[in-house]
This record gives C-alpha cells, structure tokens and sequence, in this order.
C-alpha cells in the first residue's frame, strides 16, 4: 500500500484544489451564461414567483406536479400516519383498517380507474396463490370522465415489482428453489415455529442467523471484500454507535447495520398464514411507497409492518432524515432558480443560439471558422459541458427530493425503505456503479429477483443485456428506450473485461502502488467523459447535434478536451481517496459490530 507521506498529502491536495477551483468556474460560468441566455430568448418553462423570488425553472412535468401537489400530498401523508398510528392500538383490525385507508387513497389518486388496479392486484394474488411452490368495453364509457389525480398506468410498473416480489417470496418460502443453491435455510428456530410468536420481535441480525453459512460468511466479509482495488463493496457510509454495540444511526450504505437487518429480512422466509390477501392489499397498495417508492420487498414490508417490531430508525433519526430531505430540496430550489438549464436542453435553445451566431457571422463577412470573432453569446463547448452537468444535476436532485420525501412517509410510519440514491452524482467513476447508486432499491430488487434467478456472476455477461433490456420495457415500450438500454449493456462489457484484467494475479502485484492508481484513474476518467458525451448525446444535442458539436471541440477548440480531461483524473483520484476511507470505516464498523455480538436496533441518537 502507498504510505501516508508529505508527498502523497501535498499530491491530494493539488488535485482538490484543482477540483475546487474546476467546480467554483462551472458554477460561475454556468450562472453567467444562463442570465445571458434568457436576456436573449424567452425560455419556455419558466415560471414567475415574484420579485422575491424571481422565475423558477418548472419546465420538467414530473417536478412540476410534485412540487404543485406537495402542499396537498404532505397533508394526506400527515393523515394516513395519525391514522396508521391509532390503527396500531386495535391489532385485531390494524390490518383491514390499513387496507381500507389504500383503497380509499387509490381511489383519490385514480378516482374510476382504481378499479382497473384492484382487479390486476387480485389477479397477481391468485395468480401467485396458484403457482406458489411448484416446478416451473362501451358500457363502461362513462367512466372515463372520472380518471382521478394521477394516471393509473404510470404507477402500474411499481406494482408489478411488487407482484412479482410477493409472489417469489411466497415461492421460495414454499420451497421453491432461487437458484441450485438456495440463499436461505428455513430451518431456523423462527422459521421452524411457523407462528407469530415464533419471531415476533426479531432483529434484523437474529433473523439473519436463518440465513446458510455460506451467505453468512460473505456478510462478514463484506466489510473488507472488494471487486477491485478502488471497488468496495460496502457503500456510501457507516452509521454511528447504537444498541446492541453495534447498530448504525444512518441507514445509508451497506456498512450500516440498518441496511444489514434490511437484507436480513429480506433474505428470511416468513410463516406461510402472513402471505395472504390482507398481507398482499396492504404491501401492493401501501400509500407513503405507491406513488414513486423506494422499492421494498414483501418479506421486508411484512416483517416490519405485522409483526410489531420496535421501528429500525428512532425518532431523532427520522428528523434527521426529515432535515436532510429540506436541505435537498432547498438545493434545487436554488438551482432551478438560479441555473435554468433543464429548460436549455428541453427546448434545444444553445441550438437556436449556435444557428444565430453563424448567420450573424455570414452576414458580417466572417468565415465560420473565425471561432473568436463569433458573438459573446454564441454557445461553445464548455457551455454544452455546462448544460449537460447541470441537468444531470438536476435530474439527481430531483429523484432525491421525491424518493426522499416518500421515503421520510415511509420512516415516520414505522417502515424502513432501502435508500434510493446511495451516493452523489459526482462521484461515480463507472456505469455498474452508478447504476447501483442511482436507483439502488430497483437494483436490489433486479438483483434479488432475476440477477441470481438466471445464475448470477456466472452468466453475468448474458444476464446483463437481459437486465437492461427488461429496464428499458419496464420504464416504457420505446425503440429509443431499447436502443438506450442496449447502449449500456454494450458499455458495461469492455468495463467488466477492464476489471476482471484488474483481478488477475499479473495485475494484483501492482496493488497499492502509485503507478497502478493512476493507470486506473486515467481509464476512470476516459470512462466518464465517454458518460458525458453520451449524456451530451441524450439531454442536449441530441443524435443529430453528435457530428458539429465534435468538430467543434476536435477540430476548433483542441485544448478544452484536455482540460476536461485533467479535471476529470484529478477528481478521480479524490473518488478512489474516499473511496478507501469507506472501506476502512465500514470495516472498523462491521468488526465492532461483530464484536458486540450483532446489530441491534437503532437507538434515537
């Protein structure tokens, strides 16, 4: 391992500034350019807020409904959780009392096509029922009228996970098997008691003691395993010291034992009388994960939701969770206020722009090659670098916002959803791990239920182009969707064949050393801006803005490709440094809670 020197601080500390610096002039840049944009052309999209607070960036539909319905849906939210909380003081009905609230909140948000919802949810059901455990018109017109809130069909693809979790789970805990070697052993002590009480009360780590040896011991050494040598398996962070000697504050990240009892519940097969139609009604139309989730699976929900379990997160948790959704969405507030390039890239205006500026320069008698004689607004590469980070920015702030919000419903009722987005948009160096970090309930969900199903690592090759392809069908039936989909399953290859060179024996003896990191970060780096251009590709120019936008940055302005470059390597040479601080902290915190005989709940601080 390279050793803590004066060198190797002064080297990190050149690459943060570099960053920083990099960082302050894109904010600054991007600010600028956005005020001459709009004193130019009239972006679509903008909404005034008054002379406070100036005109807002609303020009995405998603964001815009949410934040206008916000006051609205917070007020049901409160409701449901007093509702949800007195129905807990009456066991023997909580469960139909539950059912009855979703249904009423199905049909607020759907209005007439709830009954569209209802009947595939009973299908499912009976379906699944059936299946369990084995080898493998006019008159109704009117109805139209009274469609409700929210389009039924959109929220359809989140409950067709959860019909296919509920109906595996049910599967498997019927004896059916997940792959040749099965992932749990049902013949616990809890599992063996078939009751209520047989595991009423369980933590997260006595119910993972049902799960095989073989799963057990790539748990304990998850906290120091890696995938390569700047891969760790644990994520973002570690939470803090709780009950038990050992239980996470934070719930973010594999290394937190909050996260180790969700997998452990999820992992653990629960009594065959808690799959039923209740069960089923309540986990399909729960209403704080209905609308956009994050995604739970059934063994999960059930377990915390009917067995009176103390919640996995204290009070002094969930207000802390609660704080830094507000501190989220006060960042895109400012950012849809001050920086409005979702409406840019929408709208195709540094399109507009660039065809403007080349007739103004034809009329002037310039040839169009004269690059710095263009007028001061026209559009040059680094502002089309700067319209694509800024919307990817937006796009994470704004699925952070809403999985969040739904998320903090979620905890304030008791029930403990994975995190969605893991770790900051920045600070992703590959596509398989931006993927796992970006929608990370999904890719759990893709991983428990069809990853390891169709044989796992060893056919991961196959697997992925089947993976991305069902991703692509589930969001929308879209050619472009498809060709998106395959895009990335052909992206991911030449990633996979890069770390499985990285993992040979001829490579692993340059572990730790200087040489090896920078190699590895000078292909990081050639791997996003690959990303960028692709998101450049997706979000801004388009298929048919690929050929001038790279005559422009090759043929005119050689010199910005690498100083995008350097920035790049700088600030993946800061991703590996955290990442290896990860990796000591979640293996310092995985071993004192093996220490302390297991995790415990989460206590309030």
């Amino acid at each position: 391992m390279e050793r803590w020197n004066i060198f190797l601080l002064a080297e990190r500390l050149i690459y943060l500034t570099l960053v920083a610096g990099l960082q302050l002039n894109v904010l600054r840049e991007g600010y600028h350019f956005a005020k001459t944009v709009q004193s130019i052309v009239t972006l679509p999209g903008l909404r005034d807020e008054g002379p406070q607070f100036g005109r807002n960036d609303l020009s995405d539909y998603q964001w815009r409904s949410f934040r206008d319905s916000a006051p609205l849906l917070a007020a049901a939210m409160v409701i449901f959780i007093a509702m949800s909380q007195l129905a807990r003081v009456f066991p023997r009905i909580r469960q139909a009392v539950m059912v009855a609230l979703s249904l009423v909140f199905l049909c607020a948000v759907h209005g007439a096509c709830a009954a569209y919802i209802i009947a595939l949810a009973g299908g499912s059901y009976l379906l699944s029922r059936r299946l369990a455990g084995r080898p493998y018109g006019p008159r109704l017109a009117p109805l139209d009228h009274h469609r409700g809130l929210l389009r039924w069909h959109i929220h359809y693809n989140l409950m067709v996970l959860r019909f296919i979790s509920f109906a595996s789970d049910l599967h498997w805990s019927r004896g059916g098997k997940r792959t040749k070697r099965n992932s749990g052993d049902s013949s616990g002590p809890f599992a063996a008691a078939g009751t209520r009480a047989g595991i009423e009360g369980a933590t997260g780590a006595e119910l993972g003691a049902l799960c095989s040896p073989e799963e057990k011991q790539q748990r304990r050494l998850s906290g120091k395993a890696t995938e390569g040598p700047y891969e760790p398996h644990l994520a973002s962070r570690s939470g803090g010291g709780g009950g038990g000697g050992g239980a996470a504050a934070g719930d973010r990240g594999g290394s937190s034992f909050v996260d180790y009892e969700l997998r452990a519940l999820t992992n653990t097969p629960l009594p065959l009388p808690y799959y039923s139609l209740l069960p089923f009604l309540e986990y399909v139309l729960y209403p704080p994960l209905y609308i956009a989730g994050p995604i739970i699976t059934f063994n999960s929900f059930a377990a915390q939701r009917m067995l009176r379990r103390q919640s996995l997160l204290g009070p002094r948790q969930v207000l802390a969770y609660a704080l830094r959704v507000a501190l989220a969405w006060g960042c895109l507030e400012g950012l849809t206020h001050a920086l409005p390039y979702n409406s840019i890239a929408k709208h195709r205006v540094l399109d507009r722009l660039a065809a403007a500026a080349r007739a103004a320069t034809s009329q002037s008698g310039l040839g169009s090659n004269s690059v710095g004689r263009l007028p001061a607004w026209a559009p040059r590469p680094l502002h089309y670098a700067i319209t694509g980070y800024w919307v990817l920015i937006f796009m994470w702030l704004k699925f952070t916002v809403l999985w969040r919000f739904f998320r903090l419903v979620s905890l304030s009722d008791g029930v403990v959803p994975p995190e969605n987005m893991t770790r900051c948009v920045c600070n992703n160096y590959d596509i398989e791990g931006f993927w796992r970090s970006w929608h990370a309930s999904y890719n759990r969900w893709l991983v428990r239920y069809m990853y390891v199903p169709m044989g796992g690592s060893r056919w991961r090759a196959a697997n992925v182009w089947v993976i991305f392809t069902f991703v692509a069908l589930w969001h929308d039936l879209e050619w472009r969707l498809l060709g998106w989909a395959w895009l990335m399953a052909a992206a991911i290859a030449p990633e996979m064949v890069a770390k499985a060179f990285g993992r040979s024996a001829a490579v692993r003896r340059w572990y730790g050393t200087a040489t090896f990191r920078h190699v590895c970060a000078l292909a990081a780096a050639a791997n996003i801006l690959m990303l960028m251009a692709a998101n450049l590709v997706g979000f801004v120019v388009g298929l048919d803005g690929i050929v001038p936008l790279a005559q422009q940055v090759l043929l005119k302005q050689p010199g910005f490709l690498a100083v995008v470059f350097l920035a790049l390597f700088a600030a993946v040479q800061l991703m590996f440094w955290k990442r290896e601080w990860e990796a000591s902290a979640a293996g310092a915190a995985v071993e004192m809670g093996a220490g302390g005989g297991g995790g415990g709940r989460g206590g309030d601080g």
